[in-house]
């Protein structure tokens, strides 16, 4: 999001790379062979280092490192000449503050400056939405509207705010229902037991 993109093995750019990530994970997984490159800079670099994952990538030796765009291309195995060509309209227009075919909004401040990284990316299920309809205590309801019995769900699991769709995601969604909706149903489940050994 802060200059950085994403490019196809056949080093063309496919979407808007500031959609949400299931979204995103979506449209990698659509490429051939479900893999994409994201392409940043140093600066990028910089700041992803915070993240102890990025920090294992770079150790492990995923990140391509380059001091030109040709050069890069060449260590990703993608068509310099198609690659190029996306670098040199992406900076183009990030100099003029422009919006691109995807619609993604580009500036200045998102120049990229060598050394250049990549590094081979797929797409992931991290989580789930939808999920069973359950009460307030995390009671599975069947489609007439009863209660199943013994039977609960949290999380993931449960139907929860974000709605069926990955554009309802936002993060931290999952967490919330987990620990909310997790502990009302230990208590409930707590309670219910507590009842039949009574």
């Amino acid at each position: 999001m802060q200059g950085g993109f994403q490019v196809s093995g056949q080093g063309q750019r496919f979407c808007d790379e500031t959609r949400g990530y299931s979204e995103q994970a979506a449209e990698v997984l659509r490429q051939p062979d479900g893999i994409a490159w994201d392409v940043f800079d140093v600066r990028i670099a910089t700041v992803a280092r915070q993240f102890e994952d990025f920090r294992a990538a770079e150790q492990a030796g995923a990140m391509l490192v380059a001091d030109t765009v040709d050069e890069l291309a060449a260590k990703m195995r993608v068509p310099a000449t198609t690659f190029a060509a996306e670098w040199r309209d992406l900076e183009m227009l990030k100099t003029r503050g422009g919006v691109d075919r995807y619609g993604r909004r580009f500036s200045a401040t998102q120049k990229l400056t060598p050394p250049f990284f990549a590094v081979k990316v797929t797409g992931a299920l991290f989580h789930t939405q939808g999920g069973l309809v359950v009460d307030a205590t995390g009671r599975v309801k069947r489609n007439d509207g009863s209660l199943l019995p013994n039977l609960f769900a949290a999380g993931g699991a449960a139907v929860g705010i974000s709605g069926t769709t990955a554009s309802g995601y936002l993060s931290g969604n999952g967490l919330l229902t987990a620990t909310v909706l997790g502990r009302a149903s230990g208590q409930a489940a707590a309670a219910l037991l507590s009842r039949r050994s009574a």
